[in-house]
């Protein structure tokens, strides 16, 4: 392993039409994890969406038994 720290993401994106989505992704930056948030969005529907908003809701470092609940 490289040694980075990486860390558990929980963005929503707000859908023209659709709703919010809820996404969770593993990355080593926020950078990352929005663009790993939009391509699994994207393999998640049939078109991709038009996304109007794009918010960050939580961020945690990876640990053994680190998780969310969803409301």
């Amino acid at each position: 392993m490289s040694g980075q720290e990486l860390y558990l993401y929980r963005l929503e994106a707000e859908v023209e039409e659709k709703g919010i989505y809820h996404i969770i992704v593993l990355a080593p930056s926020d950078e990352k994890a929005f663009d790993y948030a939009e391509k699994e969005l994207e393999r998640y529907t049939i078109a991709t969406p038009e996304v109007k908003e794009w918010v960050l809701e939580e961020k945690k470092r990876v640990r053994s038994g680190a998780g969310y609940v969803i409301e």
